[in-house]
């Protein structure tokens, strides 16, 4: 199964930050292989916002490769994928009501597809397997009496059939979930995540390796924050999520580790 080159950031803070996320380095330094897409979800007076674009083509002069938003939860995401074309509609994150949703790997679209009542099949836009993984997660989630149990019975499931990287960032707009789970290729689909204690005040800003997208905010550096992200962005001190690991975030931003699924 072919991987994907998609990486995942999200980040949640004490309180609303000013958060710019530009994708023009990326199409700069891969002017040959653009991204398929890419997006950023955030949260308005408790309600989902996405912005997203799916990538066609360099010279597409209604391109926007930035976007600038005000938040305490973000999660953004840079789609390089295989199958489902480029748009606007398979490109990430998702949204249904009050949850957020990024995806990096691969999944068997079509049987989680049989698995899914009428209520999310209805709410199905584009190709990916990652939008019916998104839907899948949430109707275990809403099967269960317990949060991280629906989580499991989803993990599961999806591991019965042919699958590569299952790393996800889910946001309920009050915490932030990041689950990490591959099949093959570890390193390639690592998280990591930050706890971050404000510092002097001032422009925060840093660029992906391998994606060359910048986030700059002019007042997270002075927030406390948690970020996630599938590189370790700075040279602050990351911790790794393990395989079959999810992070819970709280608003008091306190972590919790939950084991889902045995590596």
């Amino acid at each position: 199964m072919e991987r994907k080159m998609c990486r995942l950031l999200g980040l949640i803070a004490s309180k609303p930050v000013d958060i710019e996320f530009s994708l023009g380095k990326f199409v700069e330094k891969f002017s040959m292989s653009n991204p398929d897409g890419w997006g950023i979800g955030w949260y308005e007076n408790g309600h989902p916002k996405i912005f997203k674009e799916g990538i066609r083509a360099r010279s597409e002069k209604s391109l926007k490769l930035s976007r600038e938003v005000m938040s305490h939860i973000i999660i953004a995401h840079v789609r390089k994928g295989s199958g489902a074309p480029p748009s606007k509609r398979n490109s990430h994150p998702f949204a249904y009501k009050n949850w957020l949703f990024a995806h990096n790997g691969v999944c068997d679209r079509e049987y989680l597809l049989q698995l899914l009542n009428s209520e999310y099949k209805r709410e199905i836009e584009g190709e990916t397997d990652s939008e019916v993984y998104f839907y899948w997660i949430l109707q275990c989630i809403e099967e269960s009496e317990d949060f991280e149990e629906g989580v499991k019975k989803a993990i599961e499931e999806v591991a019965k059939k042919s699958y590569g990287g299952l790393n996800f960032l889910l946001s309920d707009g009050e915490r932030l979930y990041s689950f990490r789970y591959s099949k093959y290729a570890e390193d390639y689909y690592s998280l990591f995540f930050l706890k971050r204690d404000p510092s002097e005040p001032g422009l925060f800003e840093f660029t992906s390796d391998e994606t060359k997208a910048l986030l700059r905010s002019k007042s997270l550096k002075g927030e406390k924050a948690v970020l996630v992200c599938s590189e370790k962005l700075t040279k602050e001190k990351w911790e790794k999520i393990e395989l079959g690991q999810m992070l819970i975030i709280e608003p008091d931003l306190s972590v919790r580790e939950a084991q889902i699924i045995s590596p």
